[in-house]
């Protein structure tokens, strides 16, 4: 291998700045064969140390600009700032209050369909009742903290849960979607997955409330959601309907007799927090129906105050 050729490097650094098209060129050629392996003296160091200095600036020469942005095709948009709101009592409020609007709008909705009759019919319109004293006495409680008592649906869930659900049940023509073949069963399954969300969303809230006068109404309307929850799931499963020690009631205590009620309950996990999977709509080509999951208010469903400005 060749040692420097200090001549010809000389020459090369030399004439960068006559021609700095070539430049690099002619420092390849100078130290073409170089046995960069070789154990380096002191001095050989410096003089390699040298040449590494003028070639860094040789680059930065020919490079004709110091612009290091990315390269990119039209105008990045402006980003949006995100609003910074607190999930305060008012906001609780609020939110319950839009849960409690989300309910008597499909208990009227299917009313009026006409979708329901007999006792679910019965049950429906009792539901109906106590949801609309429920958004009653939040929005009371919203308006007593001085913030505005929210009235419409919470607008998150209505679109992403109750509307296509609805349309799962009733058919929509112009979406293609073919109404159900038992309407009522399905607003069955429905309503119990909006009582047992509401009970769930109250439970969540009461340890989030900082008024701790607000909590014993939180569980108290909790309460009543749950039981809603618990009516609606013995209807949809009175098979599962069982005695206070957990035994299967004998169907006797299941009739209209003279004997003793006993205890009862309906199984589940009380207190569960967790989505709720609801199969609802026609069956497709291959016998599957739409499952929808409906899941308590997340931070992006909460009714915050802002929302009215927005509005």
């Amino acid at each position: 291998m060749n040692d420097f050729n200090r001549d010809e490097l000389r020459r090369a650094l030399r004439d960068t700045g006559d021609n700095s098209s070539n430049s690099l060129d002619a420092i390849v050629r100078a130290t073409s064969g170089m046995n960069f392996s070789r154990s380096l003296s002191r001095r050989r160091f410096f003089l390699g140390t040298g040449a590494t200095v003028s070639f860094a600036a040789l680059v930065a020469a020919c490079g004709g600009s110091e612009k290091t942005g990315i390269a990119r095709l039209g105008n990045a948009p402006t980003p949006n700032e995100l609003v910074e709101a607190d999930v305060t009592d008012i906001a609780l409020l609020r939110t319950a209050t839009s849960l409690e609007h989300n309910a008597i709008f499909v208990y009227e909705a299917v009313t009026e369909a006409g979708l329901l009759s007999g006792d679910a019919a019965e049950i429906a319109k009792r539901f109906l009742a106590d949801h609309k004293s429920h958004a009653e006495a939040t929005a009371s409680l919203t308006t007593e903290l001085g913030g505005k008592a929210y009235t419409d649906p919470n607008p998150r869930l209505q679109s992403i849960y109750i509307e296509p659900a609805l349309k799962l049940i009733v058919g929509d023509e112009a979406s293609g979607i073919p109404a159900t073949d038992d309407p009522a069963a399905d607003v069955l399954v429905l309503a119990y997955a909006l009582e047992t969300i509401a009970g769930a969303t109250y439970q969540a809230y009461v340890p989030l409330l900082d008024d701790k006068s607000l909590r014993a109404a939180a569980m108290g309307i909790g309460d009543q959601e749950a039981r809603h929850a618990a009516l609606l799931g013995v209807v949809l499963n009175p098979s599962r309907l069982v005695s206070s020690f957990g035994l299967p009631l004998s169907a006797e205590y299941q009739e209209d007799t003279d004997v003793p009620a006993v205890a009862y309950a309906s199984p589940s996990a009380f207190g569960t927090q967790a989505p709720v999977p609801v199969i609802l709509g026609a069956a497709n080509e291959s016998g599957i129906r739409t499952t929808v999951n409906l899941e308590t208010p997340s931070l992006n469903s909460m009714v915050y105050e802002y929302l009215d400005a927005e509005g």
